[in-house]
């Protein structure tokens, strides 16, 4: 892994109100960038708002760069959308009710899904919309933030530290460590939408690309309690992706909901070791993304929750649906719900419209619902640390 050449630029991205309750709260506090490049000239920028991945560009097979990333130019971006590129924590995907029993006594957590009955990802105000203390360390960048006792709920108070490092071959590593006070649930990941031919080339092109994930299980729904319980084979299922799949609209609108927003169960020898997760192509510019993690699970996601103004037809003409008949329920059906909704768009960077299907989100992270104790444990306890090493590595696949 070499990083020594790695030129580390720093900035400022904008600004945020301090948190109430703070010394100067009436004044404002920077948001500050990061702006890594190898001795290649491929870059990835990083904003302390939230820990947040902000751009990387790599180059495609003719060695042309563009950013990959789903993000915003101005902080204005960032505080009206929440999760783009950021740390999720404390507890990464759903809690079931919003209650977290520990030691014989229930916590009530702060509920924020559409349907008020659940938590997800963390919370309201939690790691993705804070701003981070950070700095440069060796050619990395290092960023912390101290999450407090009953913050969202939680029993405990939880210190998280983010260390980013680029290297020459395009990888970048994200290793993620944490300590408490008390005994706590802890599940914290990255979470980034990436567009493998650039962050505003849309649907069209996230259609083209190809995945594969190591993963012969997933976790599906309990249909008795409608929560993410029950580990079951890939087989048969949409989410066999072990041999290389193509997001075609075809496969997506076969997907109650219009697409993927699953979470996989990585094969491995032992939960908690280093390893292959998934591999996704985009053909056309050659760019690839392989993602490595020491966590058991995978969240699989296509964008389904983007808006979505204009209604795309898809791939298929009506008689070319062949068996794939929920493809075409599935699809009428999810356009009837989006033409009841009023239209909101989103203007990324460059102040390019992000619609429905115009990024995936691969994020390594324990199983979903924390409360299963069939699922790998996430308990952090006091006097030891969460440890999370993941690593995004880009490469280019040359024609033969």
């Amino acid at each position: 892994m070499s990083f020594g050449d790695t030129l580390i630029e720093e900035d400022g991205f904008g600004f945020v109100p301090r948190l109430p309750g703070t010394e100067l709260e009436k004044s404002r506090e920077i948001v500050r960038r990061y702006t890594l490049t190898n001795k290649h000239k491929a870059s990835v920028r990083l904003i302390s708002w939230g820990a947040s991945i902000q751009s990387i560009k790599v180059p495609n097979r003719d060695g042309k760069l563009a950013d990959v990333v789903l993000g915003f130019d101005n902080m204005d971006g960032y505080l009206k959308n929440r999760y783009m590129g950021s740390i999720i924590d404390r507890v990464a995907n759903c809690i079931s009710g919003s209650m977290m029993h520990l030691d014989n006594v229930i916590y009530p957590l702060s509920i924020n899904d559409r349907a008020g009955k659940d938590r997800l990802n963390g919370g309201t105000v939690v790691f993705d919309n804070t701003n981070w203390q950070s700095q440069i360390v060796n050619n990395r960048v290092v960023m912390s933030h101290l999450s407090q006792r009953y913050s969202q709920g939680y029993s405990s108070d939880v210190l998280t530290q983010i260390k980013y490092t680029w290297t020459d071959d395009n990888q970048l590593h994200i290793n993620i460590r944490a300590t408490s006070t008390s005994s706590t649930p802890v599940n914290i990941t990255n979470y980034c939408l990436f567009n493998l031919a650039g962050h505003g080339t849309g649907s069209k092109e996230l259609k083209k690309h190809i995945l594969t994930v190591n993963a012969d299980s997933w976790i599906c729904m309990d249909v008795k309690n409608k929560l993410p319980n029950i580990i079951c084979p890939v087989d048969g299922t949409e989410c066999e992706l072990r041999l290389p799949a193509q997001l075609n609209q075809r496969r997506l609108y076969d997907i109650p909901g219009g697409g993927y927003n699953h979470n996989l169960c990585v094969n491995s020898p032992s939960c908690w070791c280093y390893r292959f997760h998934a591999r996704i192509l985009h053909p056309t510019s050659g760019r690839f993304l392989e993602i490595y993690s020491n966590n058991p699970g995978l969240q699989v996601y296509t964008g389904n929750e983007l808006p979505h103004q204009y209604i795309y037809p898809p791939d298929l003409k009506d008689h070319e649906w062949g068996n794939h008949k929920n493809a075409q329920i599935n699809f009428w059906k999810s356009t009837k719900e989006i033409t009841k909704k009023k239209a909101t768009e989103v203007y990324g960077k460059e102040g390019v419209p992000y619609r429905r299907h115009g990024g995936f989100a691969l994020s390594p992270q324990n199983y979903p619902n924390v409360g299963n104790i069939n699922f790998p444990s996430c308990m952090l306890h006091p006097g030891k640390m969460y440890t999370h090493d993941m690593t995004y590595k880009f490469g280019v696949l040359f024609e033969e």
